[in-house]
């Protein structure tokens, strides 16, 4: 259905338009079918763990992963800031800038990534003294996490590298590195749950195992890009480490790196109150946790196009090109926002059923999955947004949004959210603040 929507408004905008539009979906389906993979694992994975005989083992994992998206967000501002500067730099053709900035991206990333490693274990431990799961279901996602950790560098230089190629405007190659990768991550959980016998461990030995194999995928396409592009033949200029090489790095990979562990907080927070509410409601949150990450996913195909021409209509001076790209991605947006929402209000209950067949989970999950197909609508804008922020490097806005959106949540959730329902409606709360948040500060400051 969406295809033929796209089509429509396709053949019905003007000829330049027409042309923005088409160069937006020629850039938005790649992301969208690499970022599909992901929260597909995380589904297979679910329904992997869900026809075991004890729901502790999903459970274990959906504590394990609240602290996982820590490490993956938590990193991946250096994604979104690295996407940013080769976007505009890109339009300008200044390759040579766009070569130091992307090394010293990769240098920052290792200083991190040797860092985080060092203070992992008490990284483990009080994430999960924060979620406080039961005895046994913290055993479990220990286990997890532990085996985790092996992956960390390949799961941060996979995310940079992404994000330095959707500056370029190449999504494509995201497309080929995460779908193989993912795919080979599907076939090792299931070898090594129900082939080995490993339980919890299996999931995550066979993420780690794919992860390294992305990397090399995607080390290989630096190397072709790099061997072919007009970055082999930029005038080279020597890779300083002063402070003041750095400083635009971090001025605007800070409010990133905020908004995005104020996020994850969020996040932390929500499977926290949901351990609270007992196992069998935090399993139930941790596979429709996969719906969100399905429908976020999606919408960041629309975003990561939003980001990549915004960046580069601005880095070109070309305003005409920059109002072009809002209209066409925002588009694009609505239609998914509108597909998703139908689309789970149909089948959502379906794939709950088909994903699960532990009857105290099935009972929690039923009476809140119809909340999950408004979570398209409330949330949309923020991602649309968020891409065309990226790419504008208006990255104070997106932290001001994230950060008033949270203390929303916050104090909803736990005034309220005695129940499960209640929790999940707080949930919708912080994503409309932040849609409306960043709509009026689009309009003030960057339209």
């Amino acid at each position: 259905m969406s295809v033929k929507i796209i089509k429509y408004f396709a053949n019905n905008f003007a000829k330049e338009e027409k042309k923005a539009f088409l160069k937006t979906w020629s850039l938005a389906w790649p992301v969208i079918l690499a970022n599909m993979s992901m929260p597909l694992l995380g589904l297979t994975d679910a329904a992997i763990l869900g026809h075991l005989d004890n729901s502790l083992y999903l459970a274990g994992v959906t504590a394990g992963l609240a602290l996982m998206a820590y490490v993956f967000g938590g990193f991946n501002f250096l994604a979104m800031g690295l996407s940013g500067f080769t976007s505009q730099l890109l339009g300008q053709n200044n390759f040579a800038q766009l070569r130091l900035t992307l090394f010293r991206y990769l240098i920052l990333a290792a200083c991190l990534i040797i860092l985080f490693l060092l203070f992992s274990p008490l990284f483990i431990h009080y994430g999960l003294d924060f979620i406080n799961p039961p005895q046994n279901v913290a055993e479990q996602a220990t286990i997890y996490l532990q085996i985790r950790m092996f992956g960390v560098p390949a799961l941060v230089l996979n995310s940079l590298l992404l994000g330095f190629f959707i500056g370029m405007q190449n999504t494509k190659i995201g497309l080929q590195t995460v779908a193989i990768s993912q795919l080979a991550n599907i076939g090792f959980n299931l070898w090594f749950v129900y082939g080995l016998g490993w339980q919890i461990a299996g999931i995550a030995w066979g993420t780690v195992i794919s992860e390294y194999l992305g990397l090399t995928l995607i080390l290989w396409q630096l190397w072709r890009t790099f061997k072919r592009s007009e970055l082999k033949q930029a005038k080279r200029t020597p890779l300083t480490l002063e402070w003041s090489a750095f400083a635009p790095i971090f001025q605007v990979s800070s409010h990133i790196f905020i908004r995005t562990f104020v996020l994850l907080t969020s996040f932390l927070w929500f499977n926290r109150v949901s351990a609270e509410l007992g196992a069998s409601v935090l399993a139930a949150n941790g596979l429709l946790l996969q719906f969100f990450y399905f429908i976020a996913h999606f919408l960041d195909g629309t975003a990561a196009a939003a980001e990549a021409q915004t960046g580069h209509a601005i880095g070109s001076g070309n305003q005409q090109l920059k109002r072009q790209v809002f209209k066409t991605t925002f588009v694009l947006t609505a239609i998914f926002m509108l597909t998703m929402s139908v689309f789970f209000s149909l089948f959502g209950g379906a794939f709950v059923g088909l994903l699960n067949s532990q009857v105290d989970v099935l009972t929690q999950a039923n009476q809140v999955i119809w909340l999950i197909a408004w979570l398209p609508i409330t949330g949309g804008i923020a991602f649309w947004l968020d891409g065309i922020f990226i790419g504008a490097r208006e990255t104070r806005s997106m932290r001001n949004s994230v950060v008033s959106a949270f203390v929303v949540f916050f104090i909803f959730s736990w005034l309220f959210a005695q129940t499960n329902t209640w929790l999940w409606i707080s949930f919708h709360c912080m994503f409309l603040i932040r849609s409306l948040w960043l709509l009026a500060v689009f309009y003030k400051r960057v339209y």
